[in-house]
């Protein structure tokens, strides 16, 4: 009998260790079913996977022009696109919570919410098993534009630079040199007095308009040193490189006159500084790459683009991974090929967007690209320089607080001294 029973016991450990060995091959749920190794897949399972994106008809065309490229590299994997329309973060987070969803997101400034709750995945262990080396593949500025607590969330997919557009007969005019990223602020202004013209108390032409708009007041505060947070995350708004950064947007429409006020804007019919560039109204303004498709379809402007002075911000779009993907070494594959040289390329000649990869930035199909049969310095955009801008789990809300104040200041109808300490309060408060 004794012997009966340290057989069954026998048998039991080995039926228990035969489970376990199985669970553990089974893995986690989450991870790809078809991983056979490292940084591997199995050519021969075939994989669909779902990418999500916003957009245009005409960017779906594109994206898919591009996943054609990547279906030579890996035949095995078919991407469909949903293009997603209205509120995309919305739709997602439904598509989420409901259990359907996609494998590869789109997603720009506020990736830090979905990794905040961990629906989407850091990369960092999938690009050390496929070998992807992203100091090559990104400068420095770019390629951690979509890290969060140290890790990477998502492959920068398109990333342009904030640069200068300025109108080049207007400066040759006033005998000024054009734009350079050497410039200084104080260089800025001054351009922007002498290319101001008055006819009577009638302002024609002014220097400068950036605005109001977020990455204007920002790049011009970090480019003094500042930084909207301290090394704990604490909201550090009221210091002396923000003030004057704020300071120096207002005087420029109140006091020296080189920028439409709010009331000189309506006058116009509320539009922005792009339509305003275009019209000949103002000599030069920052703004993104979105602004080379619009001035290419006016006649007989002569601009061009330079890098901004000191540090500025991009717009950027990313591919990430969702956590609830049953594909994670599939996806990676997929969106690593997506930056690839090769698939980058489409994005050019489309004339969509600036590319994010060194390799597109540099490359001759982007630096050589004419719009409207015009050729512009294409180099502006591979020779800015990033600042690590705050994004944040809470960005959205950030910035209610901070734009329900700064939109009374530009107006000239608050204090700076009031409106940057109300600000810190209401940061203070909801990074409690």
């Amino acid at each position: 009998m004794k012997k009966i029973k340290q057989k069954m016991s026998v048998l039991m450990v080995l039926m228990l260790l035969v489970v376990g060995i199985l669970a553990g091959c089974s893995g986690n749920k989450n991870n790809s079913v078809s991983n056979t190794g490292e940084g591997k897949i199995d050519p021969d399972k075939k994989v669909n996977l779902q990418l999500t994106m916003w957009g245009s008809e005409e960017d779906k065309k594109v994206m898919l022009q591009r996943l054609d490229i990547v279906k030579k590299t890996y035949p095995n994997i078919k991407v469909d696109v949903l293009l997603v329309a209205g509120d995309y973060d919305q739709k997602l987070q439904t598509m989420i919570a409901g259990g359907t969803p996609p494998d590869i997101m789109m997603i720009a400034e506020n990736y830090q919410v979905y990794a905040s709750k961990n629906q989407i995945i850091p990369l960092d262990d999938l690009i050390a098993s496929n070998k992807v080396d992203m100091k090559e593949k990104y400068s420095e500025d770019i390629g951690s534009i979509m890290s969060y607590e140290d890790k990477y969330y998502g492959m920068v997919d398109r990333a342009g630079a904030m640069v200068v557009f300025y109108n080049k007969d207007m400066f040759d005019k006033a005998g000024i040199s054009y734009p350079t990223k050497d410039w200084t602020q104080k260089e800025m202004l001054d351009a922007a007095q002498k290319l101001t013209i008055k006819e009577g108390d009638k302002t024609v032409q002014w220097g400068y308009y950036p605005g109001s708009w977020w990455p204007q007041w920002m790049q011009l505060a970090y480019q003094n040193g500042a930084s909207l947070f301290d090394e704990n995350n604490k909201p550090t708004f009221d210091t002396p490189e923000v003030r004057d950064a704020l300071q120096l947007l207002n005087d420029m429409s109140f006091k020296y006159a080189t920028s439409p006020t709010p009331v000189e804007i309506a006058d116009m019919g509320n539009i922005g500084a792009d339509p305003l560039f275009a019209q000949g109204k103002i000599a030069m303004e920052t703004t993104g790459f979105w602004n080379i498709g619009s001035l290419s379809k006016v006649e007989g402007m002569n601009w061009d683009i330079a890098p901004v002075w000191g540090e500025t911000n991009a717009f950027f779009n990313g591919l990430t991974i969702v956590k609830d993907s049953k594909h994670h070494e599939e996806s990676f594959k997929v969106i690593e090929a997506l930056t690839s040289l090769e698939a980058q390329i489409p994005i050019i000649e489309s004339g969509q967007d600036a590319p994010a990869t060194k390799a597109a930035l540099t490359s001759d199909e982007f630096i050589n690209a004419e719009y409207g049969g015009k050729k512009i310095n294409m180099n502006a955009f591979s020779e800015s320089k990033i600042y690590k801008q705050p994004l944040n789990p809470k960005w959205n809300e950030m910035m209610k607080v901070i734009d329900d104040k700064l939109g009374v200041y530009f107006t000239n109808k608050e204090t700076l001294d009031d409106t940057v300490k109300n600000i810190q309060k209401g940061l203070d408060n909801l990074y409690k």
